[in-house]
Parts: structure tokens; C-alpha cells; sequence
């Protein structure tokens, strides 16, 4: 049965990263179907759920990974720093992929990219910095200390994101990417050189926007955390329809908790409000439950190979599709970079600009699923 758990969460693994990979490289940006694209900052689609999808399931795989471990107070030391380690190499991971070319074009030619205009987070940094504090947290707590945390987390946030700090900020949640203290706190700490993107908030100051900043990715850790529990429930010595009748159960209430709170505090991405993390939490528990009633209790599991393929090599698949992109949009064929080429060659053959925006990411998966086929069918598994 053990196996086929770890299956059930290795082919939601892959899903995600296969999603992720799809909704990241369109033909078009401004054109897409509303389930494939991001909301445009309240709100939550399709797509705003598969990051948080992944980070439940890092926290349900550091319970498989860890529960038989963590009982021993011997073990603690050792895994503490070895869950350090981990997150350290996937934040540095992250960091050198968001850097990638590290070469910039500019009138003298290519130069090396400076230092001072390095994005610091990103996705890969992200989930990093969460892999370690909920791991650490996971080792030197119970299950009753771990929701205790979460609710604070999710309380303790929800009071920050409503101060106001005069003559730092308008306090204006509802903005895009200003007028908290989110954008506050990450502008003090990276520095908007090292951000993602510039916005413009109170009549015009420009400031770096960054989508996976640093005080945003606390509540994340509860997201983590709620994977953990999941995690730690599915490895309880109890019947299999049980513990599926407890994912969807408790899937279920989150869910309904957060929609009584998106009322007062909307579902969020950018700033991953509390509210997004008890809705993507619960649903991401629902669809937990479900893949085992399908795949461990039913025996569907055939279904789940090409993506459990995309699983098993989870970070080298998207650091793959992540790097492959940057190429492709350095460098350049004729006025145009190599993606717009690609794009528009797939556009010329599909008039239906949103289809064909579509087929092209559909179309960007193959190399990479033929790759990871490889990988898996040779045993090969790259673990950080």
C-alpha cells in the first residue's frame, strides 16, 4: 500500500510540474483561455492553484519521507541539517535559474549581467525557504503544535497585511502589487533592482513588484504544513477508505472556511493571502483523496504513468522547461526572438490565436516528457 500512496502523490507531483510548464510557456500572453491564465491579482483560477498544489505536496512528501525518522529525538540533528542543506541548494537552484543567460544585450554588445540587478526570489527560492522552515518545523513539533502554527500563521498575517505605516504606504490590498506591507518589507530587503517587475502605486512612485517575495512566502509555510498533515494522515495505520474519507472531509470544510473569508480577505496569489492558502490547502486535499480512491482503492493507477514519469524527476523537469525558456527568449532570429519565431510559425498553421497559443505550450512539453521517459525508464532519479 505504501507504494501506491507514494504513487498517488508522485502523479499529482507531476501533474503540477507538467501544469506548470504549460501555463508557463503560451505562444501568446495576451492570449489565453481565463483556466489557463493567472487572475489579474484578486481572485484565483485554475492556474493560481497549481503552485500551491506543489508546495502541499513537498509538505506531504517530507511526512513520507521523515515520520519514521522524526519519533527518535537522536534523528533530529541529522535531519534538521540535512533539510537545511536541501533547501539552501533549491534556493540557489532557483536563484541561478532566474539569472539565467547572466548575459545582457546592450549597445557596446553582451555584457555580463550585474550583480545589482539579480533577482534574489523566485518560485525554485520560494520553495526552498518553505521545504526548510516547515521541514525543521515538522521534525520538532507534533500534529497538534503544526495546526497550532498554521493558525497563527494564517491569523498573523491576515492582522499584518492591514497595517498601514504612514508616510510609507496607502494601504490599498485591492492595488495590484502596492499599497501593502508586502511590497513594503521586500522594496526595504531586496532592494527593487532585485525584484521581478516595477509597478506603479501612489501617484506614480515606482516600485519592484516581486510575486514570490520574502514576507508573502510565510503563509506559504502553512501550505507546506497542511501537505505535512495530509502527509502524516495518509501513513496512519487505518483502513484506506478512512483516510480518503478524511481528505475529502477536512478538504471540504477548508474549503468552505475559506470561501466565508474570501469575503473579507479575497483570494490572493500575489500576496498569498490566508484565504488562498485554505482554499488551494482544501482543495488540494479533496484532489488527494480522490487520486487515492482512484488509483489505490479503484486500481486506475495506469493512468498515472506519463505524469508520475514528470514526477519523479520533479526539479529537473522544470528547471529544464525554466532554462530552455530563457534561451529561447535570448536568443534571436531576424527582429524577433527565437520563442516569437517558434510562436508564430504554430499561429500561421492554427488561426485560432488562442488555440494556437495553447498548442504551442502543449507542443513545449514533448522534448521535455521524452527526456524524463529516459530518465525514468534507466532509473535514473536526480534528487537535491
Amino acid at each position: 500500500m505504501i507504494n501506491q500512496r507514494i504513487v498517488s502523490i508522485d502523479f499529482l507531483r507531476g501533474l503540477t510540474i507538467a501544469l506548470m510548464i504549460l501555463v508557463n510557456n503560451p505562444g501568446n500572453w495576451d492570449e489565453l483561455f481565463t483556466p489557463f491564465s493567472h487572475a489579474h491579482w484578486e481572485g484565483a483560477t485554475s492556474t493560481d492553484l497549481i503552485f500551491p498544489f506543489f508546495i502541499f505536496i513537498v509538505g506531504a512528501s517530507i511526512a513520507f519521507s521523515m515520520l519514521s525518522k522524526v519519533s527518535e529525538p537522536k534523528n533530529h540533528l541529522n535531519l534538521v541539517l540535512k533539510v537545511i542543506k536541501r533547501g539552501i541548494i533549491i534556493f540557489l537552484l532557483g536563484f541561478l535559474k532566474d539569472n539565467f543567460p547572466f548575459i545582457i544585450d546592450t549597445a557596446e554588445g553582451y555584457v555580463f549581467k550585474p550583480f545589482d540587478s539579480w533577482r534574489i526570489m523566485g518560485v525554485l527560492q520560494r520553495i526552498g525557504l518553505v521545504y526548510l522552515f516547515a521541514g525543521i518545523i515538522f521534525i520538532k513539533t507534533n500534529w497538534k503544535q503544526q495546526i497550532g502554527i498554521i493558525a497563527f500563521i494564517l491569523l498573523g498575517y491576515w492582522a499584518l497585511l492591514n497595517v498601514e505605516i504612514e508616510g510609507a504606504y496607502v494601504l490599498e490590498l485591492g492595488k495590484y502589487g502596492g499599497g501593502n506591507i508586502v511590497t513594503y518589507f521586500d522594496n526595504m530587503i531586496l532592494g527593487d533592482n532585485h525584484m521581478w517587475k516595477s509597478v506603479n502605486i501612489n501617484e506614480g512612485y515606482v516600485l519592484g513588484w516581486e510575486p514570490e517575495g520574502l514576507l508573502s512566502t510565510v503563509p506559504a509555510i502553512a501550505t507546506c504544513l497542511l501537505g505535512i498533515l495530509a502527509g502524516t494522515w495518509i501513513k496512519k495505520d487505518i483502513q484506506l477508505l478512512e483516510k480518503i474519507t478524511g481528505l475529502f472531509a477536512l478538504g471540504a470544510l477548508l474549503t468552505a472556511i475559506s470561501l466565508l473569508w474570501n469575503l473579507v480577505f479575497p483570494f490572493n496569489k500575489g500576496l498569498w493571502s490566508s484565504s488562498y492558502v485554505l482554499y488551494a490547502g482544501g482543495i488540494a486535499l479533496m484532489a488527494t483523496g480522490f487520486c487515492m480512491w482512484l488509483m489505490d482503492f479503484k486500481g486506475y493507477s495506469k493512468v498515472a504513468k506519463p505524469f508520475v514519469i514528470f514526477g519523479s524527476n520533479a526539479t529537473v523537469a522544470y528547471l529544464m522547461a525554466e532554462l530552455c525558456s530563457s534561451l529561447s527568449w535570448f536568443i534571436q532570429v531576424g527582429n524577433q526572438s527565437l520563442n516569437q519565431y517558434l510562436a508564430g510559425g504554430i499561429n500561421s498553421f492554427i488561426p485560432h490565436a488562442k488555440i494556437a497559443s495553447h498548442t504551442y505550450a502543449l507542443l513545449w512539453l514533448i522534448p521535455f516528457f521524452m527526456i524524463l521517459r529516459w530518465m525514468y525508464n534507466r532509473k535514473i532519479f536526480v534528487k537535491v
